[in-house]
């Protein structure tokens, strides 16, 4: 089973993410679908992007590997040029919280009554984040190169073409 990445078709992923949780649709920055063996599987929105921090959700079920998580990085530092990413997971969902801590992320605090109206731990959201030192790690991108420096991704070929891997543009 391979994952794979789907870039500029914000719309139609992020009406897939909704009609298949059944919930209203909500502001965000970006929607990249999963696609396993080809087909919409998951997704991944970034929201709330204040300038410096972005938060990302993540939805796909046994979907992330190493490279998904480097290029979402890629695609993180390319768009947002983020200082911060932040997730929020239930605090039930322990085996999550162990993954994201292993990637790097840092525990940075709970949120009651953020899945529902009761205070309990059902409801509890624990506030993870990565800082860019790690992002950059992760995304494989010079440590010391500043925020303001433009990022060269590699490019691979599509069809016989130079295509940038996050915009899915022609190479100039």
């Amino acid at each position: 089973m391979s994952t794979g990445l789907l870039f500029d078709c914000d719309a139609l992923v992020a009406q897939f993410l909704f009609k298949k949780y059944d919930w209203r649709p909500f502001k965000y920055d970006h929607a990249i679908g999963l696609l396993v063996n080809g087909s919409l599987q998951g997704a991944v929105l970034f929201h709330c992007f204040n300038n410096f921090n972005v938060e990302m959700s993540y939805y796909g079920k046994a979907t992330m590997t190493v490279g998904v998580v480097r290029t979402l990085a890629r695609f993180a530092i390319a768009v947002f040029n983020p200082s911060r990413i932040t997730i929020i997971t239930s605090k039930r969902n322990k085996r999550y919280i162990r993954g994201y801590q292993k990637l790097g992320f840092q525990l940075e605090g709970v949120q009651r009554c953020f899945y529902g109206h009761r205070d309990c731990n059902r409801n509890t959201g624990v506030r993870l984040v990565m800082y860019r030192e790690r992002i950059n790690t992760i995304a494989k991108v010079d440590k010391n190169a500043d925020a303001t420096t433009p990022r060269v991704l590699p490019r691979r070929h599509v069809h016989g073409r130079a295509e940038h891997p996050i915009a899915g543009q022609p190479a100039e």
